[in-house]
């Protein structure tokens, strides 16, 4: 069920959110857990209902794990946090890789393969799990049910595409929410929030998408000015993308009265690379740092400037190609470590830029970053790199007037420019809801936001988030 559908923002959302806040008030909470836990498998399972059957599986292996970790001694306790590790690997994995082997041996043996399709939300349910275990193991977790850890892993405000959130901070909050004021200031926050996200994604993003699709999918040279177009308008397109998504996520938990962590404060106004993975994605940079770069680290013994580049260069490496085995997400990895490293090495001799000139450098290198996160090969990505170098044409649109006549370009560009305005100098989705106030104003604007999006929703088949490919 996708978050920019009226199935999900007329039916979905309202009765669950009402259903939870009645059955807190007059049953209690575990029955309302109940009820949440019904409410998002229910969800999860919308689409494709066989997929529980992995859900359930995945909830019951690593719950069964982490009770174990709990009850059983040294030396044991390793084996089986390595045991965890590795099934959950390989099971994201299977999945994720197994059409690019069965296409490969497809090839070699002249047979048409079946296609493995993989799960909604696989890449972030099993991360999270993976960060229960490890937590576990370190003694950050308390032992907990097989119902507590089925409602954290399934809850539906973030199973499809995160953010990321660990058990011990989620699962306090079924017995004694974790929020300030009440639970209808926090509900009008959550609402005000939704419509900031949705608006996010189905009047900017998409539009962005238009123009980016356009550059990435012709077979034509584009001019200088083209390039920079498209490439632009994809790097827009997949922070209001998936920025707006995790604005509903926040917002539908806290409908709830649950608050889970922010994912984006504004990225794009970042000084250096170690900022910007500060602020973009933020709980996969938390992941990637905290169980990724620091075991790497801390396995090659004494930390030097050597070897925490290259923590950072395999760190970021594998998080590539957990988006897919392509050399695209590989490399895309790999640039980012390499920047990262830089940085570190910026930092430790203590050398200065000027603020504009590092969020320019800063930018353009994200920028030419998502160049090869969104080409299909690596051949497209280097065509797209040169066509950004000064060239004959160097300001020619044929190629892009080829999509788009003048009426459609007008409607595009009006929340391209808007986009453009709201990504560097507006307010981020997260300081507009910490001064929020429910006032009429903010009513108004809550309920302008939401029709003009139902219109773009009406007007438009609704498409998926980026990240649901993930």
């Amino acid at each position: 069920m996708l978050f920019n559908s009226f199935a999900y923002l007329l039916f979905f959302l309202p009765v669950v959110a009402t259903g939870y806040g009645i059955a807190i008030r007059f049953r209690g909470a575990y029955f309302a857990q109940a009820w949440l836990l019904a409410a998002s498998l229910f969800f999860y399972a919308y689409g494709n209902p066989t997929d529980l059957l992995l859900l359930g599986a995945s909830i019951l292996f690593n719950w069964a794990i982490g009770r174990g970790l709990t009850d059983t001694a040294e030396p044991k306790r390793k084996l089986l946090l390595q045991v965890g590790l590795t099934a959950n690997i390989l099971f994201l994995c299977s999945f994720k890789y197994i059409n690019f082997f069965l296409s490969s041996f497809g090839g070699l043996l002249d047979t048409q393969l079946p296609d493995w399709r993989m799960p909604l939300g696989l890449s972030f349910f099993t991360l999270t799990q993976i960060m229960y275990l490890v937590d576990t193991y370190q003694g950050l977790n308390q032992p907990n049910s097989l119902f507590d850890h089925a409602t954290f892993v399934a809850l539906f405000p973030y199973i499809s595409s995160g953010p990321l959130v660990r058990a011990r901070l989620l699962l306090p909050q079924y017995r004694k929410p974790n929020i300030s004021g009440t639970r209808m200031e926090l509900a009008c926050r959550g609402l005000h929030l939704c419509s900031l996200g949705l608006a996010k994604k189905v009047i900017l993003a998409d539009s962005f998408a238009r123009i980016a699709d356009a550059g990435f999918g012709t077979q034509n040279k584009l001019s200088t000015l083209e390039a920079w177009t498209c490439t632009l308008a994809y790097a827009f397109q997949i922070y209001f993308d998936f920025s707006g998504y995790s604005d509903i996520a926040v917002g539908s938990a806290w409908l709830l009265g649950i608050d889970i962590p922010q994912n984006f404060s504004a990225p794009y106004r970042s000084k250096s690379i170690s900022e910007f993975w500060q602020r973009w994605h933020i709980s996969l940079s938390n992941f990637i740092t905290n169980y990724l770069y620091t075991p790497i680290l801390r396995s090659m013994g004494l930390g030097t400037l050597l070897t925490s580049a290259v923590a950072t260069l395999l760190a970021m490496g594998i998080a590539g190609l957990w988006h897919g085995p392509a050399w695209t997400f590989l490399m895309w990895g790999l640039l980012h470590g390499v920047g990262l490293s830089v940085n570190q090495i910026w930092k430790k001799k203590k050398m200065k830029m000027p603020d504009w000139l590092g969020w320019l450098v800063t930018f353009i290198f994200v920028n030419i970053g998502l160049v090869l996160f969104r080409s299909p090969n690596m051949d497209s990505a280097r065509n797209t790199l040169m066509a950004m170098l000064p060239h004959s044409p160097l300001t020619g649109l044929g190629t892009l007037r080829d999509f788009f006549p003048p009426l459609t370009a007008t409607l595009v560009l009006r929340p391209v420019v808007i986009g453009v305005v709201a990504a560097f100098w507006f307010k981020s989705s997260g300081e507009l809801s910490k001064s929020f106030r429910p006032t009429a104003v903010t009513a108004f604007v809550t309920a302008a936001l939401l029709l003009l999006s139902f219109v773009f929703i009406n007007s438009t088949p609704a498409k998926p988030f980026v990240y649901f490919a993930f």
